[in-house]
Parts: C-alpha cells; structure tokens; sequence
C-alpha cells in the first residue's frame, strides 16, 4: 500500500504523464535516467499534460525499488523508474530508505 506524509509539498504543472509515486524533475515530467535531480515525488497521477499536481518535496514516501534495498542506505533516481542505492560517488541523492525492499517491490523512505 501506498502511503505519505509531506511536510513539504511543491505544485508541478506536468509536461508528461505521470503516476502517484513517480519521481518527478525539475521539468515537471517523470525521471527515467539515474541519478537525476529530484524535485519531488507525484503524491496523485497526472492523467494529462499541463495538470497542476502536487509533490513532496520533504517527508516520508512510499516508491518502488529498483534492486535490492536496506534500510538506512542512501536513495537516488533509478534507470526505469523508482529509487536505487546511491552509488559510491552519487551527485543526487535525495532520500534514506526506512525500510528495507526487494527489487520491484515498495519502500519507505524518508525526503529531507
């Protein structure tokens, strides 16, 4: 189950299509590539370009991992999607996993 708490949250005015959950970038569209800068994460879906949608931008969130996750480590975007553990010299981390996930499967993390 999908939940948050946002203790920050930032209005993106989507130029794609997103889903609750999804990490967005600065140019209001879903991150895809690794390691990107993260503005927040969608906290409902987009269902069309140009929909103002809210993001947290600190708190707690629930995404997907991508790879084998352990609480504690240190979170950045992942290739398709989701968060993956920071690697050893990241530029964008953004995130503490809470709890700890199987690859696919949701974690808990905290946004500060």
């Amino acid at each position: 189950m999908r939940t948050y708490h946002s203790i920050l949250s930032l209005t993106a005015t989507m130029t794609a299509t997103c889903n609750a959950g999804d990490l967005v970038g600065f140019d209001d569209a879903p991150i895809t590539t690794a390691d990107a800068p993260v503005k927040g994460i969608a906290q409902v879906p987009a269902t069309e370009v140009g929909l103002d949608i809210a993001l947290t931008a600190a708190g707690f969130e629930t995404v997907t991992a991508s790879g084998v996750i352990t609480a504690g480590d240190k979170l950045v975007s992942a290739l398709a999607g989701g968060v993956s553990v920071a690697g050893v010299d990241p530029d964008n981390v953004f995130a503490t996993a809470l709890t700890s996930a199987a690859d696919g499967d949701l974690v808990q993390i905290l946004i500060r």
